[in-house]
Order: C-alpha cells, then structure tokens, then sequence
C-alpha cells in the first residue's frame, strides 16, 4: 500500500493535519496520515507524514499552495 503513496507535507503536531487533510479531501484527493496515531502517543520522532496517492501529487500539491497551506518553494528540491 504505501508504494502506492507519497508523502507530500509533514507536520509536527496533530492539530495541524485536520484543516489540510480536510481541505485535501473536499478536493476529491485522498489522504492517508503516516506515524499520526503514533504521534498522538508522543511515540514517533520525524513527524507527521501527510501522503497523497502518487498519482494525486501534482494535483494536492496545487492545491496546498492555492489553499495557503504550502509555498511553491516547499516542493523544490
């Protein structure tokens, strides 16, 4: 399954998945939350990993820097 997805945004604490994760989804683009519940435990170091269907990624990445959520410069390697 996570073959499947890439991770698209990290964040350190989980109140700040809900709004994008909602946002993303009222977009028709699916989402799935790496290391969230672990995070909620005080488990897991790295953070929480936002990650889109790889074939959803250039569209969820528009769509986080329309929302506000991301700044083109956040995707540039």
């Amino acid at each position: 399954m996570e073959k499947d997805f890439i991770t698209i945004k990290t964040f350190t604490y989980p109140a700040e998945v809900t709004m994008v994760r909602s946002y993303l989804e009222m977009m028709g683009i699916e989402t799935f939350m790496k290391n969230l519940t672990a995070n909620r435990l005080g488990y897991t170091i790295g953070g929480i990993q936002m990650q889109v269907k790889t074939g959803d990624y250039e569209k969820a990445k528009e769509a986080l820097i329309e929302g506000g959520f991301s700044k083109t410069e956040d995707f540039k390697l």
